[in-house]
């Protein structure tokens, strides 16, 4: 999701709620809420070594990305969320095959990840951190649970300036203040990877889709929530064009002793 909210019925209604879950399918694919499907999830991966690792999915939403890298890079997958449903959603929708590889929580009473310290190989992160003001506090806990060595994988949005106050649903960083907040949690190798033209095409894919789809969202969701989708997606596609935002690859490992 992006900087609107157009799947919101009204203000005081979440877009990340159960009842959003076969709109989301609908334009996202199974089990995601991210633009881009599965290719992305490859591309977000496609140099490093993952077959067999141990990794925590910060914001796993319906279980996608964890399905697929637990089945196709025999990977062992947890998850921490911040909607309980989305744990019971997860659980329910995860193929038997690969569910005893599966481990799905909801942040701690205290907002912290329930993961004991020095539990995994990497912490992967797409499309959720651009939401999250505190990034200290939770990259800080994410280099505690990560092993020496490990690896802090993320897709995010980035902004060549940031916004006065942050004002808005997504956290304007630049690459400088990204790089600042990892360095300040302990991350270093910090490298950034500009995937907008790739990302470009995603959402190019996703409008395609969108048409294919619009009788059934509009019969049941009604005309104004599939303008808003479309709308909104075409407003990124001139943001990526125009240099106003890029999808950027972000990589910082934690320090060896």
């Amino acid at each position: 999701m992006n900087e609107k909210t157009p799947f919101e019925k009204s203000s005081s209604d979440s877009v990340y709620s159960l009842r959003n879950v076969s709109l989301f399918e609908t334009i996202y694919g199974k089990n995601l809420i991210s633009i881009g499907g599965f290719d992305s999830v490859e591309y977000m991966f496609s140099d490093l070594e993952t077959k067999n690792l141990n990794a925590l999915d910060i914001g796993f939403g319906l279980g996608g990305i964890a399905f697929y890298l637990a089945k196709n890079h025999q990977m062992k997958i947890s998850g921490v969320e911040v909607h309980p449903w989305m744990v019971k959603y997860a659980y329910e929708n995860a193929p038997k095959d690969i569910a005893p590889q599966l481990s799905f929580a909801v942040y701690d009473d205290q907002g912290q990840i329930p993961y004991h310290a020095e539990s995994f190989d990497m912490v992967y992160s797409k499309g959720v951190l651009n939401h999250v003001r505190d990034k200290a506090s939770l990259f800080q806990q994410v280099n505690t649970v990560l092993k020496p060595a490990g690896l802090f994988v993320i897709t995010d949005w980035i902004f060549p300036q940031s916004a006065p106050n942050n004002a808005g649903p997504l956290v304007h960083e630049t690459q400088e203040s990204y790089r600042q907040v990892l360095q300040n949690a302990g991350f270093h190798e910090i490298s950034f990877r500009n995937d907008s033209k790739m990302f470009l095409g995603y959402v190019q894919d996703l409008l395609k889709n969108l048409e294919k789809c619009k009788m059934t969202i509009t019969q049941e969701y009604g005309e104004d929530l599939f303008s808003g989708i479309w709308n909104q997606h075409q407003d990124l596609i001139k943001d990526i064009q125009n240099d106003r935002k890029f999808s950027m690859r972000i990589l910082a490992k934690k320090s060896a002793h």
